[in-house]
């Protein structure tokens, strides 16, 4: 199925595209529609639709800028103008920004299938393209794409940074920026094929080229790398996750590959680049151990594993042990036990002191990882508090230490599965609370929790399992199904009252969830039927 979002201030418009098309004879669906650009466009990166149909003038952002900023970040979004006969030198401009459609108002059903059915010929030939390698090879082997990637080989290994940006301007290649990240895109599983990969890194290039500058791509480190450049931290973050999302959305729906995508800290310097790489292949780490035990994540940043400031405790001198313990599993306890072990020599082994001393060592980096995840170490690992009261034997030192550094991983990751507990608990609360006002956005939720926009999609998709506007759809259709059989109210004042100011949309969305128009849901939940 193709998903079609449709954007035109004008109600009417939209119920004639809506109820003269016949979505359920054809492999289209509409997916959402909104009155304006600027409401358009959140919704857009949580939808993420195959074609979009928009109107050219509307307030707010009107249809040139929403194609300007859809051809930016999510490129794979085939773009439909809508137009009036006054509106040609807009058409004009639209096709310059990569329009390849053009529907003349008022639009037929047919005139709209014969332009969705061709769009989707050519999206179609896109993905035959992609998986046909050898333009790509071509390219690949140019020298201007091997100097590229060479010179961000050696940023990654930590090269002078001046000489970098003297060699980046001599190939037109833009490295100035106030901030910078490092984010690692790996195939999870594996692909069969090297063509998987090429055909995966194809689309990356697009995403790259596409972001006028902000984002360039290199393959290495197990799969692929981008260097994101921000003017501050917030744009760094929406440029970074809106990124990882389409690069997602995109490689699996174009090249069948799946991501897994791990973003690097915020850096301020070229020099710096190196230790947002080194943090996005922990994080990467991370994921991949994720993976094994079922974990939803596939896109994880630096926030998302330590977003609570941290705590430290007094006089603790473990960093070190703890600094190997922050990200790692249960299954690596006993590997960085015996190499602390090998690290002492022999004496842990056979004298009692240096076990004890051993035994605390690794008790007070167990307590840091369970502090710094905000929990009360006496309360997670009190066997190790009690052992600690007296001498302990040789023997006992090694067993007790196994138990209680995997007893602070697995509260650390606990806390970590659970990390967006409360954005998400706030984020409902707000949904529940305004569902109703049919001006609500991501965007308000996503400010209420003091998240980006894309950080906040990535962030609600991966705990809830849908979308915000799924999410939202349902909330406001649950509520309509308590109106429509618990009250006399009209069809039409139940969608004003769950936040539709268009009544037959509302009709539309309850008939594609429930598989019932709200008419005959009333009727069969007053004869008992649901």
């Amino acid at each position: 199925m193709y998903k079609v979002f449709l954007v035109d201030d004008e109600i009417v418009v939209r119920e004639g595209i809506r109820s003269n098309f016949p979505w359920d004879e054809t492999d289209f669906v509409l997916a959402g529609e909104a009155p304006d650009g600027e409401i358009a466009l959140s919704m857009l990166q949580d939808v993420k639709p195959d074609i979009l149909i928009t109107d050219i003038r509307m307030p707010f952002m009107d249809g040139l800028e929403l194609c300007r900023q859809v051809s930016r970040s999510m490129p794979w979004i085939y773009i439909v103008i809508l137009s009036g006969y006054d509106d040609f030198a807009y058409a004009r401009e639209a096709i310059s920004l990569g329009v390849k459609e053009y529907l003349l108002k008022p639009v037929s059903g047919q005139e709209l299938r014969t332009v969705l059915e061709r769009i989707a010929l050519r999206i179609q030939e896109d993905k035959r393209q992609q998986a046909s390698l050898n333009a790509y090879r071509e390219q690949l082997a140019s020298s201007s794409r091997f100097l590229k990637e060479k010179l961000l080989t050696e940023l990654y290994g930590g090269a002078n940074g001046e000489r970098i940006l003297k060699s980046a301007r001599s190939m037109q290649m833009n490295l100035l920026a106030n901030h910078y990240l490092v984010m690692l895109l790996h195939p999870s599983p594996e692909p069969d094929s090297e063509e998987a990969m090429f055909s995966a890194q194809s689309v990356l290039e697009r995403l790259a080229e596409g972001s006028g500058g902000a984002a360039h791509l290199c393959r290495g480190f197990g799969g692929f790398s981008l260097l994101v450049l921000g003017d501050n931290p917030a744009d760094l973050e929406e440029r970074a996750y809106g990124l990882a999302q389409a690069a997602r959305y995109d490689v699996e729906r174009s090249a069948n590959v799946k991501l897994l995508v791990a973003i690097g800290a915020d850096v301020e310097s070229l020099a710096d680049i190196p230790a947002s790489l080194s943090d996005a292949r922990t994080i990467m780490e991370k994921l991949k151990a994720g993976k094994a035990e079922n974990d939803p994540r596939r896109i994880m940043g630096a926030q998302d594993i330590s977003r609570e400031p941290e705590l430290t405790l007094p006089d603790l001198d473990a960093a070190p042990i703890a600094e190997q313990l922050k990200y790692a599993t249960t299954a690596d306890v006993d590997g960085i036990l015996a190499r602390y072990v090998e690290g002492l020599g022999g004496a842990a082994a056979q004298s009692v002191m240096m076990a004890n001393y051993f035994f605390v060592e690794m008790m007070l980096a167990a307590s840091r990882i369970i502090v710094d995840s905000q929990g009360e170490p006496k309360e997670v690992i009190p066997e190790a508090f009690r052992a600690q009261s007296s001498l302990l034997n040789v023997d006992e030192v090694l067993p007790l230490c196994r138990d209680m550094l995997r007893r602070a991983i697995l509260y650390r990751d606990s806390q970590e599965s659970a990390r967006y507990g409360g954005v998400i608990r706030k984020a409902r609360a707000f949904i529940a609370e305004h569902y109703a006002d049919s001006n609500v956005t991501l965007h308000d939720v996503a400010s209420h929790v003091a998240l980006s926009n894309n950080h906040f999609c990535t962030v609600f998709s991966q705990e809830m399992g849908v979308t915000f506007t799924e999410y939202l759809t349902a909330t406001r259709i649950a509520r309509a199904k308590e109106l429509l059989t618990t009250t006399s109210m009209r069809t039409s004042d139940v969608a004003y009252a769950v936040g539709y100011n268009d009544p037959h949309y509302f009709s539309y969305l309850f008939k594609k969830n429930t598989g019932m128009s709200p008419r005959d849901y009333r009727k069969d939940g007053k004869s008992g039927g649901k």
